[in-house]
């Protein structure tokens, strides 16, 4: 008897910055949000600043650049001087939220900020908790956004403002990018605690692991799967290396920058499945099981 070929499982797919790259739109835009809700994608994933005036913003880099080439810093200038500058508006956080859960999307939160270290205020008071609250409030169920950042003392304020505030809401520490400002020596340091992640992941208590996706073959998804760590891989943008991620047990969710070239991943020999239905596998490991996260 030969064996069923149907693919029984796969992951989650998430549509990196809006999926701007493959829309041709400003990535982190209204316009590239707005078309992202539109793809047979679970996630939609943006990346999310503070702004020197408290408003929290979409955009990928720390700076807006002006016509004439300069940059502004967004942490140091108000709403109203950054969108002078860019020209154009910049997406609200809230308003965001809003598109994704009209359209019945989930949303992947990228911290691209931090509060000032070392924090002088209560946690509750901080930006990072300032920005989840407002998640919370506007997608309402726990499990319709995850929170992301490559900062461990921020993913440790947002584990425990979930644990007592969102439950069921996972925390991601990133790994994988590339931190070429600091000295050699520090980076080495940098790349041996991401293949080695298992110290940090139990100081910050991260409960979801973001890793890139070249790490991701090094050793990092191994080491997860055996622990049942949930893993979030990014940013696979190759036919066959999308095809390889999302069917892979170990791995929950894969963002891409073009996830219609997933559009036809799990189909094999006539199987007729949803590409964005997520498929049950008995034999997978239980997401959640972080008591060997170490």
């Amino acid at each position: 008897m030969g064996s069923d070929s149907r693919v029984t499982t796969r992951a989650l797919l998430s549509a990196h910055r809006g999926a701007a790259a493959q829309s041709g739109l400003r990535d982190n835009s209204w316009e590239s949000l707005a078309a992202a809700v539109t793809l047979p994608v679970d996630y939609v994933e943006f990346d999310v600043h503070r702004t020197r005036d408290g408003e929290f913003v979409l955009h990928h880099l720390d700076r807006v650049r002006d016509p004439g080439g300069h940059r502004l810093s967004i942490a140091e200038h108000t709403y109203a001087d950054l969108v002078a500058a860019a020209g154009a508006p910049l997406v609200r956080f809230a308003d965001a939220l809003d598109l994704l859960r009209a359209n019945d999307k989930l949303a992947h939160i990228d911290f691209k900020f931090t509060s000032p270290w070392p924090l002088n205020l209560p946690p509750w008071t901080s930006y990072e908790v300032e920005a989840a609250e407002i998640a919370l409030a506007v997608m309402k169920d726990p499990t319709s956004f995850i929170l992301t950042s490559l900062v461990d003392e921020s993913v440790r304020l947002l584990r425990d403002w979930a644990d007592l505030r969102s439950p069921g809401t996972l925390v991601g520490l990133s790994l994988g990018l590339g931190e070429w400002k600091h000295g050699p020596i520090k980076q080495v340091k940098i790349r041996i605690s991401e293949v080695f992640p298992g110290r940090r992941l139990a100081r910050c208590r991260a409960n979801l692991v973001v890793v890139q996706h070249r790490l991701a073959d090094v050793r990092v998804l191994r080491w997860a799967g055996r622990r049942g760590i949930p893993v979030l891989v990014w940013t696979v943008d190759k036919p066959r290396k999308l095809h390889r991620f999302l069917t892979d047990r170990r791995v929950w969710m894969v963002t891409s920058n073009h996830p219609g070239r997933a559009e036809t991943r799990v189909l094999s020999a006539g199987a007729d499945l949803d590409p964005t239905t997520p498929l049950d596998d008995p034999d997978a490991p239980p997401y959640g099981d972080l008591g060997a996260i170490a």
